[in-house]
């Protein structure tokens, strides 16, 4: 071979190897295939061998494994877990596949969740101990030996040992059980004053009284609140079929109570001022409203720049400061005698001097504005001119008092801000007051405020961000009282924790005295309005508040929170019933024991089972009667709620016999075939069932017979079963003779059956057990008997001594047969099993 030919055939090996794809040739020498090969080669043995020789082993077999891996992957265990198709209704087969795969799916999916819920209970409780030993083990660091270091820390000491009768603690604070104490000394009194003296005792004023003496040391604004609420309430009473909201609309006395408790305090001011600034007020002469202002008003401008833009000033005292201070005070025999010695505008002179009388004639005649009527009308053209005066040149006066004070006699101009007079919201209010339309001056068409309009402008248009109420509560309750809404201001308070106590009493006084306005419904909201009420007027919801406010503390402080329902009397429920008795009713049944039973109807007497001393009732004379009405509500819930047991007892108390005799005979049919163990329900049942027959032999009560018979039916087969499981044999069977509750032969059957159709289902229940027991006796008879025992048997006439042993294995037999046929022939549905045993005791008689 020469070069030519070597050349060609390298050429052909070239182009043999070439590849179609375009990836570049990589070009290696011997060395670098070499390096390459030993690198693999590492790789594979030192990670993947396992992988490799498992892919090597599944190949050999035809198995390719990444695409098994991948199909494994796909497979999800839910879809076997989800319910199954239905199939249909003729396909039963599958139909009962289904089911008892559902079921199976349906056991492993809740017992799943509840493992979850257990484990993650479990953890947080784990997790709560932990922090509770870490937060102690902090505190225990934190008071080591030596106290010293530590002086107003204490170690907390727990008893180890607790008291046997442990009472729960009480939740009602030192204030409300202040209040608490009231309301118990209250409704005590109450009655016994009514009948002594045919009236209630003022409520609202000792809990003012109280207010003042007790609780302002707990809260120095309580007494404020209730003082103001006191005053407006101190008028003239109500009937009692007198709307409240629509008399105090009506009446100008409310608006008078506001007015004079403003100026009042406004008196205490001036005093408060002058008594600061002595040398400069330089009071003097007799201590009245006249020399009062005249210091005040030295005092208030003894600065020169004070008197700039004001009129008719005489030695630094501006006369219309001293006019307008007066009014403020309330007293318009001081203004008229400062307009006498100024000596100007005799026109509101003489207005002043009719507003005088009219107040003369108010405090006479306490507060009838019918009888001025024949007053104001020769002053009618007097303020014509003054009010025509007061549009035309004192609007733009630059005395602002002077066109305060003729605003407050003429009461007009009402959108009049008067910013450099009114400084306070009492003064704000008092001028607002002042200037209320009433039926005094109907003959003047002009803008005027009426009472209503003052309330809006109150409670809807400046509202609560206004007066910024939740920090100033006692000043946003003031307002509101002042102008009238009992119902709105008592709301307000009673959202907050800490004023709920005084807003829930006050309400309550005011209900007492006849002068809150309360729906018709206790369904309503707290605080609803009425279509026939006058706007803005609102009605509280009392009976739902004094129910918020007494659950709290109803189960802690039970007496306290009948004393609190006992103000309900007067409400009916949504169904009709006396409130009071139904919020009883609803803690009898939520907390019935015997303790509850004993604090609200007493105990019973030793002599009368029927008749209850003591209770709090006792302390309710006018609701005595209602003692067996609330028992009995009581019993229906119980009875309701299948808590027959305490609905026996209540119906005991309420004198329902018959109803206790059915829930006692329904109760009975349940345990009169098991024996008697200590603290078992029959045991229990079998003690009421004494009582009961105590009371029936005491007592003849209107019960109808059918139940009267299952009981004492019922009664018998107590005995029965007594002396069944003591295994007094002859006892036994001779209360089944006496009664004729089982056939002695086979003659007896239709009779015993006829008879107990006659009786209700109760028996019928215990029948089959009767039958087992019966035959249970019989065969024992026969056993002893047949073992050579001469044995004393029972019939309906006679007992003697049987000599002839076959005679009375016969005669057992017979009355074994009475018993399989008697149960044979009732119309009833007997058990198979009862069946079944009856069967099998008698053959083996045979």
């Amino acid at each position: 071979m020469d070069l030519n030919e070597l050349l060609q055939q390298a050429q052909r090996l070239n182009n043999e190897t070439k590849m179609d794809t375009e990836m570049p040739r990589v070009e290696r020498t011997l060395s670098q295939v070499l390096q390459a090969t030993q690198e693999m080669h590492s790789r594979v043995t030192q990670a993947g061998t396992n992988d490799l020789q498992a892919h090597i082993l599944m190949g050999s077999r035809g198995v390719d494994l990444p695409k098994l891996t991948q199909k494994l992957e796909s497979l999800s265990a839910r879809k076997s877990f989800e319910p199954l198709n239905p199939l249909a209704d003729t396909d039963v087969e599958g139909y009962l596949k289904n089911e008892r795969e559902n079921a199976i799916i349906a056991v492993i999916e809740e017992t799943n969740k509840n493992i979850f819920r257990n484990v993650e209970r479990i953890r947080m409780w784990r997790m709560f101990a932990e922090w509770g030993e870490e937060k102690e083990r902090l505190l225990n660091a934190l008071v080591g030996p030596n106290q010293e270091d530590f002086p107003d820390v204490h170690r907390q000491m727990v008893p180890t040992v607790l008291p046997q009768d442990a009472l729960p603690r009480s939740r009602l604070n030192r204030m409300e059980a202040i209040y608490a104490h009231e309301i118990c000394a209250y409704n005590q009194s109450a009655t016994f004053q009514w009948k002594l003296q045919g009236h209630r005792p003022n409520l609202l004023t000792k809990l003012t009284q109280l207010a003042k003496e007790t609780l302002s040391n707990l809260d120095s604004q309580v007494h404020e609140m209730w003082s103001v609420l006191s005053y407006m309430a101190n008028v003239s009473p109500l009937g009692r079929s007198t709307d409240p909201l629509k008399a105090r609309q009506t009446g100008p006395q409310f608006v008078q109570q506001a007015l004079a408790y403003l100026e009042k305090c406004y008196r205490q001011y001036m005093n408060t001022v002058i008594q600061k600034n002595r040398l400069v007020g330089l009071r003097g002469g007799i201590p009245n409203v006249y020399n009062t202002v005249s210091s005040f008003v030295s005092i208030t401008f003894q600065q020169p720049q004070s008197l700039v833009g004001l009129l008719d000033v005489s030695h630094n005292r501006p006369l219309w400061a001293l006019v307008y201070y007066s009014l403020r005070s309330g007293d318009y025999a001081a203004a008229v005698q400062f307009l006498k010695e100024g000596g100007v505008c005799p026109e509101l002179l003489k207005l002043l001097q009719h507003k005088q009388q009219q107040q003369k004639l108010q405090q006479q005649q306490a507060g009838h504005p019918q009888q001025f009527g024949d007053l104001e009308r020769p002053h009618a053209k007097f303020e014509g001119q003054l009010k025509l005066e007061y549009n035309n040149k004192l609007r733009v006066c630059t005395d602002p008092y002077k066109k305060a004070v003729y605003a407050i006699v003429l009461a007009c101009d009402p959108q009049e801000p008067h910013q450099e007079v009114v400084r306070t919201i009492d003064d704000f209010l008092w001028m607002q007051l002042s200037v209320l339309a009433t039926d005094e001056r109907p003959d003047y068409h002009i803008e005027r405020l009426s009472y209503g309009g003052l309330q809006s402008l109150i409670l809807d248009k400046y509202g609560e961000n206004y007066f910024n109420a939740r920090e100033k509560t006692p000043l946003y309750f003031q307002v509101l009282v002042l102008t009238g809404q009992f119902e709105s201001a008592i709301e307000f308070l009673a959202r907050t924790d800490a004023n709920r106590p005084h807003a829930v009493h006050m309400a309550i006084a005011l209900n007492e005295l006849g002068m809150l306005g309360t729906p018709g419904s206790v369904q309503q909201p707290l605080l609803s309005a009425d279509s026939d009420d006058p706007a803005p007027m609102r009605r509280l919801n009392l009976a739902r508040l004094i129910i918020m406010y007494t659950k709290c503390f109803e189960q802690t402080d039970t007496n306290e929170a009948l004393q609190y329902y006992y103000l309900l009397r007067n409400f009916k429920s949504h169904d009709g019933r006396n409130l009071m008795l139904s919020c009883i009713c609803d803690l009898l049944v939520e907390n019935c024991d015997d303790k509850l039973l004993q604090l609200i109807f007493g105990t019973s007497d030793a002599n009368d089972p029927w008749t209850f001393n003591g209770g709090i009732f006792t302390q309710f004379p006018n609701m005595a009667q209602d003692k067996q009405a609330l028992a009995s509500m009581v019993g229906d819930e119980l009875s309701q709620r299948t808590k027959f047991e305490l609905a026996i007892k209540l119906y005991f108390i309420a004198g329902q016999l018959e109803q206790a005799l059915r829930l006692l005979c329904s109760l009975l049919t349940q345990v009169v075939h098991q024996p008697s163990r200590p603290g078992s329900m029959r045991e229990q049942l079998t003690a009421i069932a004494e009582r009961m027959n105590h009371a029936l032999a005491r007592r003849k009560m209107d019960v109808d017979e059918h139940v009267l018979g299952t009981y004492q039916l019922l009664s018998q087969l107590l005995k029965f079963f007594d002396y069944y499981h003591a295994g007094e044999s002859r006892l036994a069977a001779e209360v089944l003779a006496k009664h004729r509750i089982t056939p002695d032969n086979c003659r007896e059957v239709d009779s015993c059956v006829s008879s107990l159709k006659l009786i209700g289902s109760d028996i019928i229940k215990v029948l089959p057990d009767v039958l087992l027991a019966a035959m249970d006796l019989i065969h024992g008879e026969y056993q002893r008997l047949k073992g050579g025992n001469l044995l004393q048997a029972d019939n309906d006439n006679s007992s003697s001594t049987i000599s002839d042993k076959e005679e009375l294995l016969q005669q057992l037999r017979q009355r074994a047969k009475a018993l399989t046929n008697m149960a044979a022939t009732l119309p009833y549905r007997m058990p198979s099993d009862t069946n079944n045993r009856l069967v099998q005791l008698e053959i083996l008689m045979h």
